[in-house]
């Protein structure tokens, strides 16, 4: 497994990528709908960390989000 996910390999693009350069993402379209990608592509490696980051950091930003929240509650109630 971590042969697959490039763990080993100290060169990826993985390893450079910080959360600023994805939370600079771009809008999907309706080309991006529409094309019909193969399963393959999809569960391809580069496909699956790419997912992964965004995963990540939909997490941070949920919960950045929920942080900033909870502050403006506990600002309101005093």
């Amino acid at each position: 497994m971590k042969n697959i996910l490039g763990y080993l390999n100290q060169s990826e693009w993985v390893y450079s990528l910080n959360i600023g350069n994805i939370m600079q993402i771009s809008p999907l379209t309706l080309q991006d709908f529409l094309s019909h990608t193969a399963l393959q592509l999809e569960l391809s490696r580069e496909f699956i960390l790419e997912k992964m980051c965004f995963l990540a950091v939909s997490y941070f930003c949920m919960g950045t989000e929920y942080r900033f929240l909870h502050q403006l509650k506990e600002k309101i109630q005093e």
